[in-house]
Order: C-alpha cells, then structure tokens, then sequence
C-alpha cells in the first residue's frame, strides 16, 4: 500500500512539474495584411532575419516599411490563409518547443490574409517541432 502511495505521488509530482514547463506566449505586436491569391502563399511559419522580414512583409503586401525587430532577442511568426481573419488565438512555449494555434473566419475570400505576432525568442529552440525561421 505504501508503495503504491509512493508511486503514485511520484507520478503526480512528474504531471505537474510538465505542466509547470508550458508557458503562454503573448505577442508583443501584431500585424495583419492581404494578398492577392494569385500571389504563391507564404509557406515559413517565422522570420528571424532582417532580409527575410523585409521579404516577407513586401509579400504580404504592408503598408509601410517593415517595424524594425531585433532578431537576436525576437523572432516574428507568420500565418497565412484564404480567409479574411486570420490570428493567433494560443503559444505557448513547452520545453523550448514554441506551439501555436491560429483561428481563421470560416470565409474564403478571394485573397490571402496574413497575420504576424511578434515574440520573444528566449527559451525557443523549435517551432510546432520544427527549426525556426522555415
């Protein structure tokens, strides 16, 4: 019975110090644009570059220059969909793996809708399991 017990608590100590490793990840900035759809849809799902930022951003067609980012500190994530509201609705960041979630209208308008959030970088090592800036 003692045993039992001891195990028991052990696994309900794992459980809860995993569950203390999630963090939620609120955007420092966001931005959303459109795009024409016969414009290749954006396929990266961040930007930890200058020039990859100032590509992305012409792509989606912004207004504007690029918000200045210092990728040494920051990173940007991008979603892109056939809809006319795309946003992040959830990161969170567990282990170092950034997840997110996007929610998109249930329209499909007759162009893109890109939707940025600026984040730390701190902790990041991957982003939905995969490298970041792809």
């Amino acid at each position: 019975m003692i045993r039992h017990r001891v195990v028991l608590l052990a696994a309900l100590l794992a459980a809860s110090t995993a569950a203390a490793a999630v963090t939620t990840v609120k955007p420092l900035k966001t931005w959303s644009g459109h795009m024409p759809i016969v414009i290749q849809p954006l396929m990266q799902s961040s930007v930890t570059s200058g020039a990859d930022w100032q590509r992305v951003w012409a792509t989606c067609q912004m207004k504007d220059s690029a918000p200045e980012v210092d990728f040494s500190k920051r990173m940007v994530l991008i979603a892109v969909r056939q809809s006319s509201v795309v946003t992040f609705s959830d990161i969170k960041l567990n282990q170092g793996n950034l997840t997110t979630s996007i929610a998109v209208a249930p329209d499909k308008p007759n162009r893109y809708t890109c939707a940025f959030a600026l984040v730390d970088r701190a902790g990041v090592k991957t982003l939905n399991g995969g490298p970041l800036g792809k």
